[in-house]
């Protein structure tokens, strides 16, 4: 059995496009049992973290919306934000960052200013996105899930807000969303449309959040000096974060030893998976790749 440290891993490796989140869920809750506060610098890296794992998400997706002209420049972006995971971490995919009570490593020198160059070039590619899904209407009222579908299924995060329903988790305030949390604008018409405008408008403020919280990166440590064997208070911890696609939650069963009696995830994959036979009612079979490319899963983070 994994004890506290080493399951961070596990996480890490159930969405594939978001990494940093998986580990995040499973950080913070047994940080949260343990009444334990990461380093102040470590806890803006994880916001900027976090958001970079989110903008390389959505673009991953919005890749289904690309001309071949802006395909090659979207994946150019991704591209740098793999290189900058590199940089860091030394992995491009599972970057493996998150320890309990703070970060394995700092950024390296330069590393921040030069994060502009990444940001400019998913800006540039969301707004050449945002032009290309007004020019089509084919989305439009496609797979509507309306407000109550989305609470019937448990669907959050970008699927939620094209419906109205605002409950983005950094509003909470975790991490230090309490100073860069930008929210985007909901929409209403619950379509396959609205949900990928989401994903579009999401792009940017995950950038302004990035930007804002490299203002606020003092120098200082990122990482806790912790005993070298970790014992959770005894109970049920619970924690929620916001993944890219919703509401990422970590339920941890502790009987006050050096590694935890059970483990359970809930991931938006799951969620959206799970109402992917609503959305696909009505729908002729060649509009069926539009229906699921507008409802994001991973299938390592549905199958857990």
């Amino acid at each position: 059995m994994r004890d506290y440290r080493s399951m961070i891993m596990l996480a890490d490796r159930h969405d594939w496009l978001a990494a940093a989140s998986g580990e995040l869920s499973l950080t913070l809750t047994v940080e949260n049992a343990m009444r334990l506060t990461a380093t102040p610098r470590a806890t803006i890296l994880r916001t900027i973290l976090a958001e970079l794992a989110r903008i390389h998400s959505h673009l991953s997706f919005l890749s289904y919306l690309a001309t071949d002209t802006v395909e090659a420049r979207l994946w150019n972006a991704v591209e740098s934000i793999r290189e900058a995971m590199l940089a860091w971490a030394g992995n491009r995919v599972h970057p493996m960052l998150n320890r309990v009570g703070g970060l394995s490593s700092d950024v390296p020198d330069n590393w921040l200013e030069d994060l502009d160059d990444v940001l400019d070039e998913a800006a540039v590619i969301s707004a050449d996105l945002r032009g290309l899904l007004a020019l089509t209407h084919r989305f439009r009222g496609l797979a509507v899930l309306d407000a109550g579908v989305c609470l019937s299924y448990g669907l959050s995060g970008p699927v939620a807000r094209a419906a109205g329903l605002e409950l983005d988790r950094r509003s909470t305030g975790y991490l230090a969303y309490d100073r860069v949390f930008r929210p985007v604008q909901v929409r209403e018409a619950g379509d396959a449309e609205a949900r990928l405008a989401v994903l579009i408008d999401e792009v940017g403020t995950s950038i302004d959040m990035i930007r804002m919280a490299r203002q606020l990166a003092e120098p200082g440590e990122v990482s806790t000096r912790l005993s070298r064997r970790l014992k959770v208070p005894e109970g049920e911890h619970t924690t929620d974060i916001e993944a890219p696609w919703g509401i990422a939650s970590c339920l941890m069963i502790s009987r006050g030893g050096a590694t935890p009696w059970r483990v359970a995830l809930r991931t938006p994959s799951q969620a959206n998976l799970s109402a992917l036979g609503h959305a696909l009612v009505g729908a002729t079979k060649d509009r069926i790749p539009d229906v699921v490319a507008s409802l994001g899963y991973s299938i390592g983070d549905a199958d857990k």
